[in-house]
């Protein structure tokens, strides 16, 4: 979370809520994928401001903080990427990430956002996966949300 704590928003809120695409913020296992560093970088190039990347030593790392933040920041979705279950590096750093989630979930329901804000998502196969090519296919799905309510009242004091 180092844009938000140099005070710099991870998201621009430039255009108004009805005219501006989803922003997503995705958090993902840095042993996934070794080339991460050069992958991320061409899709933050691409789509620009919609989307922001965190890796993580293991998706285990999470916090729902870190999460709550992320949708505080501007992100309309946030996906957490693991490693397949019983792959972990770690043990059980994938199982604590879906209970952080689970918990973070909670949260916003509580609040009245809609928990499939957050989304877990288990990589397939421990084969070689590009960060670039799931966060491609994350953001191509077809997304029930709207932009966040979060950032429209933000939108509105300005």
């Amino acid at each position: 979370m180092t844009g938000a704590s140099k005070g710099r928003p991870f998201f621009p809120r430039a255009m108004t809520t009805m005219e501006k695409e989803l922003s997503f913020a995705i958090f993902f296992c840095q042993q996934l994928d070794p080339d991460q560093d050069v992958n991320r970088r061409i899709l933050e190039k691409e789509l620009g401001p919609r989307i922001r990347f965190f890796p993580l030593p293991c998706s285990g790392r999470i916090e729902a903080l870190h999460l709550m933040r992320a949708l505080e920041a501007g992100a309309d979705k946030v996906y957490v990427v693991t490693c397949p279950i019983g792959a972990c590096r770690y043990q059980e750093g994938n199982l604590r990430a879906k209970k952080r989630l689970e918990f973070a979930q909670k949260l916003v329901e509580e609040i009245g956002l809609e928990p499939e804000r957050f989304e877990l998502v288990n990589v397939a196969s421990l084969g070689p996966t590009s960060v670039d090519a799931i966060a491609r296919d994350l953001i191509n799905r077809e997304h029930k949300l709207a932009a966040s309510p979060l950032n429209t009242k933000k939108d509105e004091k300005k």
